[in-house]
């Protein structure tokens, strides 16, 4: 059985400025199903309203990513304000 691996801190923060933290720990090191679930959670937490942002994040998830192009997006915390929608034009 592998050893119980810590791969970042999750934090959503709701527009009234209460913040939740999550860890997110896994049996050893993470891999793209886990960077895929993130990126899911993160666009459904901006579509109700929230945001979301990754903390301490371990070398081994940094990584993944990067390789995804998500670390960026997700290794930072958002700017105030609430996320801006996009709209089709015509």
């Amino acid at each position: 059985m592998a050893d119980t691996a810590r791969w970042a801190r999750m934090v959503i923060a709701a527009s009234d400025g209460t913040q939740l933290e999550v860890p997110l720990t896994g049996d050893g090191p993470p891999n793209l199903a886990v960077v895929e679930a993130l990126a899911r959670f993160q666009l459904t937490a901006r579509r109700a309203g929230y945001r979301m942002w990754l903390e301490d994040v371990s070398a081994a998830l940094a990584e993944l990513l990067d390789l995804a192009g998500l670390r960026q997006a997700m290794a930072s915390q958002p700017g105030p304000g609430p996320p801006t929608r996009r709209g089709r034009a015509g």
